[in-house]
């Protein structure tokens, strides 16, 4: 594998708005997103994030800043993404489902110059709680309708002004179009995307242009996509799958990407093939929930030849007369290591030739073959991962240390070469495909007036992976437990994405603790019965 064969590699001018810019012209006015809300073409796009970058420009935005896009999937998500890279500033996606403090959190660590949203994240940004964030962004764009009466004071104690709004509608008419983009260095930070949170609160990954389009270009070798497919990717484009993977690789074959909403195992098949999909992503904890809905005599009658990310599930395969591509992956790395059908779970095929991996135990020292420990990868090409943690320099010296990155991952190497992947080594939840950081978790239950002590662990799941079980000591025994728990719940659904609203909620006089304080999750976890719980799914005590 050399340079020449691989042109982003080192070249300088290689970023996305120029990318976009040179696909434009190769094929017009051709979707390259299909949403619920409309197609956007190749020129189209280009032409629209050029013109709203001269209005940025003009509001004083300045390259190398930052700006959230704070919107659901659709049009003008995608839309204000291109808008902030031709004006030169790095976007930073934030789930639309973070309210408060959580929002707070991604908001200061991103410190954003301009926010993206609609009037549903307006609502958000107006909690006392998130406003107080909000004093160095100098402009609100709302995609859809504006509010009425959007710049009052505050209603509480915060007497802190909304920063002004504008509409996007406007921005995108605006004229002359910018010309950031063109200065671009295709090495400097493009974008971020936020880890889930694994061994605490999340952390913001920065992406060059160029880590960005070689994360990308490998997709599209390993689902070997061109210009003639459709990618499906019901997944948020907030996170790397949809976004980075997804659009950018769209962008690059010239192909169109097709986004839905939100995920729906009902809606999965008939979405893909109503859309005429070749290519489509899905992930493994999702199977069950796919392969749980009724047979059909459609289940087989659709053009999905490859799925990316899974590991082997002959029944899933065989139902719908598709493949699963094994992928091990970060979003801070990009593809590890893959491979196409066959192997055990956990098997994900040999490391990429321009990876290096080892497996290491506690002090660095590397593993043998079949012996487990912490999958730590190293590239052997320039621009193959982050440039570090947005604002966050000791978790990325942390990851960074001994000149090899470190996954959190547990695996091992087998004699053959082949990477297997065991697990996360962090304190960390696997619900449904998304992993919830226990300690960010409990940081929000503790709010509660009534919680003395909470405790989150991860327990089995009926379709595989894990439910929420918090474990909570009350400061005052409630009089009625069943009403005390379901006022926690609705405590915890406005203020957490509903995937982090625990399942289970058991009342315990205490924690088991170390002799430092320190709660014995282990023990909590290793127990053969549990004690009186609340199944908020079943709405009984179990």
């Amino acid at each position: 594998m050399t340079s020449d064969s691989l042109p982003h590699w080192c070249d300088a001018r290689a970023t996305l708005p120029r990318l976009l810019v040179e696909q434009a012209g190769r094929f017009g006015a051709k979707p390259l997103l299909r949403a619920h809300d409309g197609d956007l073409g190749y020129a189209g796009l280009a032409d629209s994030a050029a013109a709203a970058a001269g209005a940025l420009e003009r509001h004083g935005c300045v390259p190398g800043e930052m700006a959230a896009i704070f919107l659901p999937n659709g049009r003008a998500f995608v839309q204000a993404w291109f808008a902030s890279l031709f004006a030169g500033l790095a976007d930073a996606p934030v789930n639309t489902d973070f309210r408060k403090s959580l929002l707070a959190f991604t908001l200061t660590t991103s410190c954003p110059a301009v926010i993206f949203t609609d009037a549903a994240g307006l609502e958000a940004l107006r909690d006392a709680e998130v406003r107080l964030c909000l004093a160095g962004v100098r402009l609100i764009v709302i995609a859809g309708t504006m509010p009425n009466a959007s710049l009052e004071r505050a209603p509480d104690r915060d007497t802190a002004r909304l920063p002004p709004l504008v509409s996007f509608d406007e921005l995108l008419g605006s004229d002359p179009p910018g010309t950031a983009w063109e200065r671009l260095d295709a090495a400097q930070l493009a974008s971020v995307r936020y880890t889930s949170g694994t061994t605490g609160p999340a952390k913001g990954a920065m992406q060059s242009h160029l880590h960005i389009l070689n994360k990308s270009r490998l997709h599209n070798e390993i689902l070997e996509m061109t210009a003639d497919d459709v990618l499906y990717s019901p997944f948020p484009l907030h996170h790397n799958l949809a976004s980075i993977n997804g659009l950018i690789g769209t962008l690059q074959a010239g192909a169109t990407m097709v986004s839905s909403r939100r995920f729906s195992a009902s809606a999965f098949w008939p979405e893909a093939r109503a859309a005429g999909a070749t290519v489509g992503h899905v992930l493994y904890p999702l199977l069950p929930t796919l392969l749980a809905q009724p047979p059909s005599d459609d289940d087989r009658r659709h053009a999905l030849r490859s799925l990316w990310m899974g590991w082997p599930h002959p029944e899933f395969e065989a139902r719908f007369a598709t493949r699963l591509v094994q992928i091990y992956a970060l979003g801070e790395v990009g593809v590890v290591s893959w491979r196409r059908g066959g192997g055990a779970t956990g098997a994900a095929g040999r490391p990429i030739a321009e990876m290096e991996v080892r497996i290491v135990d506690g002090l660095d020292r590397p593993q043998p073959a079949g012996v487990g420990g912490e999958i730590v990868v190293r590239p052997r090409q320039p621009h193959r991962v982050m440039l570090g943690y947005l604002n966050n320099l000791p978790a990325t010296v942390h990851a960074f240390r001994n000149l090899w990155f470190h996954t959190g991952d547990a695996g091992s190497l087998g004699e053959d070469g082949e990477l297997h992947f065991t697990g996360r080594l962090g304190d960390t939840i696997r619900r449904r495909g998304t992993n919830i950081s226990a300690d960010q978790l409990e940081s929000e239950v503790l709010r509660h007036g009534n919680v003395r002590e909470c405790a989150v662990i991860g327990v089995p799941a009926p379709f595989g992976e894990e439910d929420v079980h918090l474990c909570v000591v009350w400061r005052r025994e409630p009089g009625d437990a069943e009403a005390e728990v379901a006022e926690l719940l609705a405590f915890m659904h406005t203020r957490l994405p509903r995937s982090y609203v625990p399942r289970y909620v058991e009342c315990l006089p205490e924690l088991p603790k170390t002799e430092t304080g320190k709660v014995k999750k282990g023990e909590l976890r290793q127990r053969t019965a549990f004690g009186r719980r609340w199944d908020r799914e079943a709405g009984a005590w179990r």
